[in-house]
């Protein structure tokens, strides 16, 4: 049984931070007050994840996703998700995504979009029609894969700034490893999904042939690691730069 019930937050001191943290990017009161209100909807859904968590103690993780920001940050300033609450909602639809997948049958995700976005050709990685996976390792590395942009962008009106302009680069999946090493999620029960974090940009070395990668990959890959991948890019593809959020 979990053991992860997390203290939250006044709701009216949370609100208020995000909308003076997000104060100048929205035209007009209606869709700044829209905003507030689905940052603080996005949290209380991630935190609620979080809480059936069971294999480790994720409460000081919990702590770091809200004094870094992570739920009123943007994904990037001019990619996908970029726009306030576009980093919680980001990982949030690539764990809907995940989770979506993982309670398919063999025969729902040979036809599912994920399937025919990315996964056609990783048959050789594992098995990825019958393969399950962990909730705890789906909620953890979903949410968490870019957990190292969490205190890298701030908002200045309509403007999106980082605070430090060599921080994520090459390191970027790293970086979210270290970060989450640094919050609690270590040791041997948490390599798998902490390998799905540091994947999720490449699967594979960009110098290596097909074969080569193939190799490189197989017997290390599982279908946590392809899958927030996969789920990772189909994810940003659904919002890119300069989408408006459904809301408005």
């Amino acid at each position: 049984m979990s053991t992860n019930n997390y203290k939250r937050t006044d709701s009216i001191e949370f609100t208020k931070k995000v909308s003076r943290k997000i104060k100048g990017w929205y035209s007009n009161d209606t869709f700044h007050d829209k905003a507030v209100n689905r940052i603080a909807l996005q949290r209380e859904e991630i935190i609620s994840l979080f809480e059936k968590v069971e294999k480790v103690s994720v409460k000081k993780l919990l702590r770091y996703l809200d004094s870094s920001g992570f739920f009123y940050r943007p994904s990037a300033p001019n990619r996908h998700h970029n726009f306030p609450g576009g980093l919680a909602e980001h990982s949030l639809g690539v764990f809907r995504i995940v989770e979506e997948w993982n309670n398919m049958s063999p025969e729902e995700r040979r036809n599912s979009e994920l399937y025919n976005f990315k996964l056609s050709d990783k048959h050789v990685l594992c098995n990825i029609f019958t393969e399950k996976m962990n909730y705890d390792d789906m909620v953890i590395a979903a949410i968490c894969h870019d957990l190292c942009k969490a205190k890298h962008y701030y908002f200045e009106g309509r403007i999106i700034k980082k605070h430090h302009s060599d921080y994520l680069g090459s390191r970027h999946a790293s970086i979210s490893v270290e970060r989450l090493e640094a919050n609690g999620i270590k040791g041997e029960k948490c390599e798998e999904l902490l390998l799905a974090v540091l994947k999720h940009m490449r699967l594979y070395s960009k110098s290596y042939t097909n074969k080569e990668r193939e190799n490189q990959i197989r017997g290390k890959a599982s279908m946590l690691t392809i899958a927030v991948w996969a789920a990772d890019k189909l994810d940003a593809s659904r919002h890119p730069a300069g989408k408006l959020h459904k809301q408005f």
